[in-house]
């Protein structure tokens, strides 16, 4: 352990962090996101446009066009980003720019379970419920959404306060 202006420091110590550490609040976790679907629009120009185009199946739906094949696939990549990008990382690469970073509310390490059900069930009903439980946010103490509470997660700022005086 590190100790820093009587600050305990220690990587997997998240409970003792926590107390030192600042919720992220809404707009850097929107701008984050915005920087994020900036990313995945670009991937899916990369990847997946030129390969349905080449396969030449980017046009072929299942009874709506909404059930493209391309939507279908978009829709994975942003679903297998947010969850890979949060469980390996703690961040998408939006949040590493702006500097936050996702933790469990429990103190641990994350789980899988924890960040499937943060940014895979709990992106599908706040997306379904038109984003608005996104701006839970902006009203609750610790800054929590929706998906955070499903999650039992908290996005945090990377800096740690100074309590020192």
């Amino acid at each position: 352990m590190e100790e820093n202006n009587g600050i305990v420091r220690k990587d997997t110590d998240y409970i003792q962090q926590l107390d030192y550490m600042t919720h992220a609040s809404f707009f850097p976790r929107f701008i984050s996101y915005i920087i994020d679907i900036i990313v995945l629009w670009a991937v899916a120009q990369l990847t997946i446009v030129p390969i349905l185009t080449v396969l030449e199946v980017r046009d072929v739906y299942f009874g709506i066009e909404a059930l493209s094949i391309e939507n279908i696939s978009t829709t994975l990549l942003y679903f297998i980003y947010f969850t890979l990008m949060t469980y390996f990382l703690k961040q998408t690469l939006g949040k590493m720019i702006l500097g936050i970073s996702v933790i469990s509310a429990k103190g641990t390490k994350l789980t899988f379970s924890q960040v499937f059900f943060r940014e895979t069930v709990g992106r599908i009903i706040s997306n379904a419920l038109l984003y608005l439980p996104y701006l839970a946010v902006l009203f609750t103490d610790s800054k929590i959404g929706l998906h955070d509470f499903i999650g039992d997660t908290y996005a945090v700022n990377n800096n740690i306060k100074n309590t020192a005086t």
